[in-house]
């Protein structure tokens, strides 16, 4: 049984990475790559310092519409996206604008 991404090492985490970019190269459906994108964030989200995420404007990996990140829950990132007041994100997807 495999550990939670949680309870991985950084070199654990390292290691599913690149298990899940290699799993891609397989999948048949868009379901898939969206399923196996999700946990690749997911697992990257473990390896940063949610100290270095401040409130404030993001850019969100895949969309267009910037996200304001109002506060952060573990390694998700909550706020506002366009019309919706309660998006979040692994903070992995999130880059200063």
């Amino acid at each position: 049984m495999k550990k939670l991404y949680s309870q991985m090492s950084p070199v654990e985490l390292e290691a599913e990475m690149t298990e899940i970019v290699a799993a891609m190269e397989h999948i048949e459906f868009p379901s898939q790559k969206e399923l196996l994108t999700r946990k690749y964030y997911t697992a990257k989200a473990y390896l940063l310092d949610p100290a270095d995420f401040k409130p404030g404007r993001y850019k969100v990996e895949d969309f267009e519409e910037e996200f304001e990140l109002k506060y952060i829950n573990g390694i998700m990132g909550w706020g506002q996206m366009g019309k919706d007041p309660e998006a979040s994100f692994p903070l992995s997807m999130l880059t200063w604008v």
